[in-house]
Order: structure tokens, then C-alpha cells, then sequence
């Protein structure tokens, strides 16, 4: 048999794998937008009542509006932990603009943290919350992913995300 008339198996190896790349490739399918997708806007504050229960107050931004925030932050025993534990906690969000209002529910847990000079983050709660009441039926019920976070000299902010 001539050598030119003779398959190569290392080039046809290769050759039907370059041509199975582009059959196997597909464009890439979005994913769908999250519905919750809320980060604060800036600094916002808190202060703690005398039952233990920390009010934060800011502006967020993000879906499914941007608006201004009341959260508050409660750790099961009445008391935030101290650096270094953590324990069970609930915490609410409410988002409000002129004319749209969401809020939220979560449970999860809160972790006292050390402090620095560089790191002022005091506490800082996870959890999973649940969109109890909004303006827009389609997000009542949708759940997801929630951070509150206290910092030194009454600063806080917030996060949630449908995830």
C-alpha cells in the first residue's frame, strides 16, 4: 500500500477530535437573572436596643430596586456573641423606595469577630431568608442567601442574594 493513500491512526485521531470540538460546543445559556441581587450603597449604621437586637438603617442597591433599608439583627440568647463564637440568630430587611417594598426573613447564624486596626467588621451574621411580603407578587415566597454585618463605631450593611 503507497504511504499517501495509508491512514495516519495519530492524525485521524486528531482530526475527528478537531472536528467533534465545534459539534460538542454550544453557546454558552445565560442564567436567569436573580430576582434578589441587593447590596448597601454605602455605609449604613446600627445601634443596639436594650433587648439585644441590633437596627441597622442604610440604602442598598441592586434588584429588584434600589431604596433605603431598616434590618435588624438578634441572636438567640439575647446577646451577641463574643469574638471568636458563634451562635443561632433571625434577622429581617426591609427595602423600601416611593413606590416599591420588599421584605425578607432569614435564619442562620451570627460570629463575633476580633477586631484591629484594620479589620472593623464586630459581627456578622449568614443565613438564608425568605421573602415574606413585596410589592411584586412574583418575589413573595422566592428565597436566598443574606449577610448583615456590624462594624466598629455604629457602621453596618447588608447583602442578599437569590440564589
Amino acid at each position: 500500500m503507497n504511504r499517501t493513500t495509508r491512514l495516519n491512526p495519530r492524525l485521524t485521531a486528531l482530526t475527528v477530535a478537531a472536528l467533534a470540538v465545534p459539534a460538542l460546543a454550544s453557546p454558552a445559556v445565560a442564567a436567569p437573572k436573580p430576582l434578589v441581587d441587593l447590596r448597601g450603597a454605602d455605609v449604613g449604621t446600627y445601634s443596639p436596643d436594650a433587648a439585644g437586637t441590633a437596627h441597622l438603617a442604610g440604602s442598598v442597591t441592586g434588584d429588584p430596586f434600589d431604596g433605603t433599608y431598616v434590618a435588624t439583627l438578634a441572636a438567640d440568647d439575647g446577646s451577641l456573641p463574643a469574638p471568636g463564637t458563634c451562635e443561632p440568630a433571625t434577622g429581617t430587611l426591609d427595602v423600601t423606595s416611593p413606590k416599591r417594598t420588599l421584605s425578607l426573613e432569614a435564619i442562620g447564624e451570627v460570629c463575633g469577630e476580633f477586631t484591629d486596626a484594620t479589620y472593623v467588621v464586630t459581627h456578622r451574621f449568614v443565613g438564608r431568608y425568605v421573602v415574606t411580603d413585596a410589592t411584586s407578587r412574583r418575589l413573595r415566597g422566592t428565597d436566598g442567601w443574606i449577610s448583615l454585618v456590624l462594624a466598629t463605631e455604629g457602621r453596618a450593611t447588608v447583602e442578599a442574594f437569590d440564589s
